[in-house]
């Protein structure tokens, strides 16, 4: 998709157990979501123009989502949750409340629990460029739903046949399923999550933190798009969606 000037844009540094990050800029103004990719590639995403990003919020303590959070709040300023400060030992840091609004710059942010293995937030994120966005990852369940949303980032972690077979074929150890299940979310569940939420000016489905070996992105792009009718997208590194909304 051809990204304009003035469009607000997604770009994806990473969306993996190796590492996650997401810029959401235009020309004037940026958030980052996820420390979990380094800053040299963040800054890269933001054309080295690193003033006019007004933050970063981070999810949840895994390292995937916040190894490099140290370096991050040497740039910028870091909104997450305690335990994330308490675990990495961030000083320059803004703690966020459950179910609380902060204006980050011209963003609008909400988090709200999501149910992982450690404490953890999703997102609901406005702006009057991109209207509202929900991003929700590393949940096993999601409990909230949200009206009037225009995009969508929600993990689509792994499928059911796909992790037993693997187990069957140890390929997956039999523990590493039995807490995947309980902290991230499989096809089915990332379906039902998006039934509960308000699709009606939704442009824009991007599934993310997709298991390498137990996924099946084919499957899982397919099987959401045919569900919703809406354009579905695999987030890995390098993927520019558009995301703002017209007229702004």
């Amino acid at each position: 998709m051809k990204k304009h000037p003035i469009d607000m844009n997604l770009t994806v540094l990473g969306s993996s157990s190796r590492g996650n990050g997401y810029v959401i800029q235009d020309d004037e103004e940026a958030l980052i979501i996820e420390a979990g990719v380094s800053l040299a590639k963040a800054k890269q995403a933001l054309g080295f123009n690193v003033s006019k990003v007004a933050g970063v919020l981070i999810s949840h303590s895994h390292g995937d989502h916040a190894k490099y959070a140290t370096d991050y709040q040497k740039v910028f300023q870091l909104y997450t949750h305690k335990n994330v400060i308490d675990t990495v030992g961030l000083t320059k840091v803004h703690e966020l409340q459950p179910e609380r609004n902060y204006r980050v710059g011209n963003f609008r942010v909400h988090p709200v629990p999501a149910n992982h293995d450690v404490p953890c937030y999703a997102f609901h994120i406005s702006h009057p460029k991109l209207g509202n966005l929900l991003f929700v990852t590393d949940s096993f369940m999601f409990e909230y739903s949200f009206d009037n949303l225009n995009h969508i980032l929600i993990e689509c972690n792994y499928v059911d046949k796909v992790i037993n077979d693997n187990v069957e074929n140890n390929i997956t150890h039999y523990k590493v399923r039995d807490r995947v299940l309980m902290s991230h979310m499989e096809l089915q569940t990332t379906i039902r999550t998006l039934s509960y939420q308000d699709l009606t000016k939704v442009d824009n489905i991007v599934l993310l933190h997709l298991s390498g070996d137990n996924s099946d992105p084919e499957l899982m792009q397919r099987t959401v798009a045919r569900q919703f009718g809406r354009p579905v997208a695999i987030a890995k590194p390098g993927l520019e969606v558009s995301i703002s909304i017209n007229p702004y």
